[in-house]
């Protein structure tokens, strides 16, 4: 069983939105979300979830460091910002 985060799927799709990154849907190998950051050529992938689910703590990881790695936003910022999104 994997760790989960307090913050849930949808408030993270808020956020990254907010930050700039469209969201599109895809399905090989099973069903996912692919957040792409067309400034930056950042994107994420993500298995798709339940919105209401809470995020995998590695999957917070992936996003915290492809958010700093791109410099799109302070990893440290992103709770503040999934706080505020809920």
């Amino acid at each position: 069983m994997y760790r989960r985060t307090k913050f849930t799927y949808a408030q993270l799709d808020k956020v990254l939105r907010s930050l700039g990154f469209s969201r599109r849907d895809f399905e090989k190998d099973g069903r996912g979300v692919c957040y792409d950051h067309k400034e930056t050529g950042a994107w994420i992938i993500l298995p798709e979830m339940s919105k209401d689910e809470h995020v995998v703590d590695y999957h917070l990881d992936d996003v915290r460091t492809t958010l700093d790695g791109f410099g799109i936003a302070d990893p440290t910022a992103l709770v503040s910002k999934l706080q505020k999104a809920g």
